[in-house]
C-alpha cells in the first residue's frame, strides 16, 4: 500500500505542474526516441538484406574446385599444378549419392545459355528471345521469376529430355496477344539461330522481372522486345552438340529444398560427403563458399555501427537525468513544509526519500514510454519514405524486401535505462528531502 500511495502523490504532483513535468521530460523523450530510432533504423536494415538475400537465392550455396597448392609444394617451394583430368571433377554418380544420404535436401543449380532465337507466332510476328538450358535447383534458387501460371522446369523435365519451355508474361502478350491465363500447354515453335528449329510446350509464365524493362524502356517497339525463355538443362545439352555431355563447371551451386533444415548442418554434411570423395585426391579438392558467413559479417558490423551511434545518442540522456535532477531540487523546495508535516506525523526518513525516488522515476518513465512510441513512429515513418523512393525506382523492387522492424530488446533496455537515470539522479535530491529538519521544514515558508 505504501508503494502505490507513493505513485499516487507522484503522479498528483507531476499533473500539478505539467508544463513543468513536460519540459523535463523532453531530454529523456529526445535521448530515448533517438536511440529506439536508431536502433529500429539497424535492426530493419538487417533484416531488409537478410529478406533481400533470401529473395536472391538465400538458400544456395556453391562448392568449388581448389587445387591442393600446399600438398604438391616442392622442395624449392614451388607447387607443382597438374590440370584437371575427368577423374577431378564432381560426377552425376555422386551428385545422386549426395540426394540418396540426404533425401530431399538439396537440388543442384545448373544452367547454360543456348544462345538467341527467334519465336515466330501465328502472325509471321518474329519474337526475339534469349534461350537457357536450367534444372530445378536453378529455377528454386532464381528467386526473382515470380511464376504466375503453371509450374517451373523439374527434374522430370530435366531426366526425360522434355521439350518443356518456361516464358515471361511479356512473351505471352508478345506471341498470343493475350495474358498468360491460356498459355499454358500452348505449343510454340522456337528458331535457335545456328542450331536448330523446334517445338516447345509452355509448362509456366513467369513475371518480367521489372529490372528488365529498364534495360528495354530503349526498344521502341513491344514486339521488339527480348525476353529470357528457359528450357530443361539436358534438353539444351541434347539439341546443341557443342555442350560437354556431364555439364562440367567449375563450380556448382546447391539449393537447400528443405526449409525446415538447418542451413548450417546442411553446409557441414555436403563439406563432409564432398571431403570424404577427394580424401584419395593428391591434387584437386572441393571447398564450399556460404554466401550466409558474408551477410553474418555485414549484420555484425551494422550492430557494431548501432551500438556505437546509440551510445552518442543515449549521452542525451544524461543531459536529460541533470534536468530531472535539477527539477526534483526546486520541488523538494517548493514542498519543505510539507515534508515537515509528514515528518511531525511520523514518517521516517526512508519514507521520505522513497516518495521522491519514485516520483523521479515515474517522471523518467512517462518520458521514456513517450520516447519510444516517438522512436517508433519515426522508424516507420523512415521506412514509409523508403517505400515511396523505392517506388519511385521499380526496378529495385525486384531485389529489395523492405522490412521495418522495432527491436523489442532496446526498447525494454531503454524503459530500463530511464528508470535506472530517475534513481540515479533522483537519489541525491531525496536523501536532501529525506535529511530535512522537522521542525526547521514546519518554519519554512
Amino acid at each position: 500500500m505504501f508503494f502505490f500511495e507513493n505513485i499516487r502523490l507522484a503522479i498528483a504532483s507531476l499533473r500539478s505542474n505539467k508544463m513543468r513535468a513536460i519540459l523535463t521530460m523532453l531530454g529523456i523523450i529526445i535521448g530515448i526516441s533517438a536511440v529506439i530510432t536508431i536502433t529500429t533504423l539497424g535492426n530493419s536494415l538487417k533484416k531488409t538484406l537478410s529478406n533481400s538475400f533470401n529473395k536472391l537465392g538465400g538458400q544456395t550455396f556453391d562448392v568449388e574446385y581448389r587445387f591442393r597448392y600446399e600438398e604438391n609444394e616442392g622442395e624449392d617451394g614451388i607447387a607443382m599444378y597438374r590440370p584437371m583430368t575427368d577423374d577431378d571433377y564432381i560426377t552425376d554418380d555422386m551428385l545422386k549419392e549426395l540426394e540418396e544420404l540426404y533425401p530431399g535436401r538439396y537440388l543442384v543449380s545448373r544452367s547454360t545459355e543456348l544462345g538467341v532465337g527467334k519465336a515466330k507466332n501465328k502472325k509471321g510476328d518474329k519474337l526475339n528471345v534469349t534461350i537457357s538450358g536450367v534444372t530445378e535447383g536453378y529455377m528454386k534458387a532464381d528467386n526473382l521469376s515470380k511464376i504466375l501460371r503453371g509450374r517451373t522446369i523439374n527434374d522430370d523435365d530435366d531426366n526425360g529430355k522434355k521439350h518443356a519451355i518456361v516464358v515471361s508474361d511479356v512473351f505471352v502478350k508478345q506471341y498470343f496477344g493475350y495474358d498468360d491465363a491460356n498459355a499454358v500447354g500452348s505449343d510454340i515453335s522456337v528458331d535457335i539461330e545456328g542450331i536448330c528449329d523446334t517445338d516447345f510446350t509452355i509448362v509456366g509464365v513467369y513475371k518480367y522481372p521489372k529490372i528488365y524493362e529498364k534495360y528495354q524502356q530503349s526498344t521502341s517497339n513491344f514486339m521488339d522486345r527480348e525476353t529470357p525463355v528457359m528450357i530443361p538443362y539436358s534438353t539444351a545439352k541434347k539439341i546443341s552438340h557443342s555442350l560437354t555431355d556431364d555439364g562440367r563447371e567449375w563450380y556448382m551451386t546447391f539449393v537447400l529444398n528443405d526449409n525446415s533444415v538447418d542451413r548450417a548442418k546442411a553446409v557441414s554434411d555436403a563439406e563432409k560427403f564432398f571431403k570424404e570423395k577427394y580424401r584419395n585426391n593428391k591434387y584437386w579438392g572441393t571447398k564450399i563458399y556460404d554466401p550466409q558467413n558474408e551477410l553474418g559479417i555485414v549484420n555484425k558490423v551494422l550492430n557494431i555501427v548501432t551500438l556505437v551511434i546509440s551510445v552518442i545518442a543515449a549521452i542525451s540522456l544524461l543531459v536529460g537525468g541533470i534536468g530531472v535532477m535539477n527539477i526534483m531540487l526546486v520541488s523538494i523546495t517548493e514542498r519543505t513544509r510539507e515534508i515537515g508535516v509528514r515528518k511531525a506525523l511520523g514518517a521516517k526518513k526512508r519514507h521520505i526519500k522513497t516518495q521522491f525516488i519514485v516520483e523521479a522515476i515515474i517522471l523518467c518513465l512517462i518520458g521514456g514510454i513517450i520516447g519510444v512510441l516517438l522512436g517508433i513512429f519515426n522508424g516507420y515513418l523512415i521506412g514509409y519514405i523508403a517505400r515511396y523512393a523505392l517506388g519511385q525506382m521499380p526496378e529495385y523492387q525486384d531485389f529489395v524486401a523492405l522490412s521495418v522492424q522495432p527491436s523489442l530488446n532496446a526498447i525494454l533496455l531503454s524503459l530500463g535505462f530511464s528508470m535506472l537515470i530517475g534513481v540515479f539522479f533522483g537519489s541525491y535530491p531525496a536523501g536532501k528531502a529525506a535529511k530535512l529538519d522537522p521542525i526547521e521544514a514546519l518554519r519554512y515558508e
